[in-house]
């Protein structure tokens, strides 16, 4: 997989605020943007946060293009982007050192201000994942996921699901990214919309599903597939 990143996700938002860097609580592993400020458009690549040494630097992955480590200018500019729950942060930083053998990692100054854009609800990407919904009357319907958030997401099936507030089972496998195993999902849910539309002169039910009683662990294993997504896969927001 080519580690570039090409769309910055389009997201109604409030006005950006000023946060010092420890606000954003940033841990080691956290994959994040680096755009390289050299033409008139920035160049994005993929990175992973490293560590720090606080009020002095930041240690990243150092990005790679087509398979080779990329170099950078001592002072060079650069602008990294880290996404969490509901906030976009970002913040401008100048290169101190590039470190390739063994490291290949990137030293770069230590950010005091932080932007955030806060986004008015939950991420939400494009998906397309096999399902299956069990209904109140214990009957079972083949869905596909369309979207997904930490939240709920919307299925596309072909018969109407029920009422509005209804109850749900949502049963589907989600891929652990850079990994080969499947997490398997079960979690209850409640109808918010269905939308009757008409594809190929059949009819088909997009229906929203609000995630109910999700515990902890589920709805971290989902908020991480999303946000993994978002900067891995180069998915913008729905």
């Amino acid at each position: 997989m080519t580690e570039t990143t090409e769309n910055m996700p389009k997201a109604e938002s409030n006005e950006l605020e000023t946060i010092s860097f420890e606000d954003i609580h940033l841990q080691p592993g956290t994959r994040l943007q680096l755009l390289r400020h050299r033409g008139h458009t920035p160049e994005q690549f993929l990175s992973t946060f490293i560590g720090m040494e606080s009020n002095e630097y930041l240690l990243l992955r150092l990005p790679r293009a087509q398979g080779t480590f990329l170099s950078f200018y001592d002072g060079e500019k650069v602008t990294v982007r880290v996404f969490s729950g509901t906030m976009i942060s970002s913040f401008d930083a100048s290169v101190i050192q590039t470190i390739h053998y063994p490291l290949n990692c990137l030293c770069i100054s230590f950010p005091y201000d932080v932007k955030v854009k806060k986004v008015r609800r939950e991420m939400r990407i494009k998906v397309d994942i096999e399902g299956k919904l069990g209904l109140e009357d214990r009957t079972t319907l083949p869905v596909r996921l369309t979207n997904i958030s930490a939240t709920g997401c919307q299925v596309c099936v072909d018969q109407d699901i029920g009422n509005v507030d209804g109850q749900l089972v949502l049963n589907f496998n989600l891929p652990l990214l850079n990994e080969d195993d499947m997490s398997t999902m079960t979690l209850a849910a409640k109808v918010r919309n269905v939308v009757r539309e008409e594809r190929d002169g059949s009819p088909v039910f997009l229906a929203g599903l609000e995630f109910v009683a999700l515990e902890s662990n589920a709805q971290l294993i989902v908020r991480h597939y999303v946000y993994e997504c978002l900067v891995d896969r180069r998915q913008n927001l729905v």
